[in-house]
């Protein structure tokens, strides 16, 4: 029976989907190979003790770093002096006295949508005041309530309305 060679990739199958995935997208060269010094640099052991991993899985410890490490904040300048309180609750910020819990930041992101939406909203209901502020709508509007107003007016001096059921002029003067 053959022996498997150990510095195939293929043995990566046998670890977890997450820290399999870690390690490709971490460790791997231009030449698709895994760097072996790299990956026993980072976690700590020995470059055969990274090929004996890519054969046999790797152990608990190894998939609890890496769950840990991708939850960790970038080591990047853009998040420089950002971390975690000792409790692990809040997001302390580079800013004295600004830090965030997990309830802060939905709340944030909460107004966030509601001013969004409410922008939109905004917008849309300006677009329908811009309209009615035509001035042709507002020409045709005021056309249309001299219609009614002149309507109203022969209306109010019709036999219909007369008082007591009598005529309150007669029809000839008309």
């Amino acid at each position: 029976m053959k022996n498997k060679s150990k510095n195939n990739i293929d043995g990566l199958k046998q670890m977890k989907k997450k820290t399999r995935d870690f390690f490709y997208d971490t460790f791997r060269q231009p030449n698709q190979k895994i760097d072996k010094q790299a990956a026993a640099e980072f976690f700590g052991v020995t470059p055969r003790t990274i090929t004996n991993w890519w054969s046999t899985g790797c152990p608990d410890w190894v998939d609890s770093h890496v769950a840990l490490y991708l939850r960790a904040i970038p080591n990047s300048t853009e998040w420089n002096g950002f971390r975690f309180s000792h409790d692990g609750k809040e997001l302390l910020t580079p800013y004295e006295k600004h830090s965030f819990t997990p309830q802060t930041l939905l709340m944030d992101f909460y107004n966030r949508q509601f001013n969004r939406n409410t922008r939109t909203e905004h917008r849309q209901l300006t677009k329908q005041v811009d309209s009615l502020r035509n001035d042709e709508e507002a020409a045709a509007i005021r056309a249309e309530l001299d219609g009614i107003i002149s309507a109203i007016n022969k209306l109010k001096h019709s036999p219909i309305v007369a008082p007591k059921n009598s005529y309150s002029k007669t029809i000839k003067d008309k």
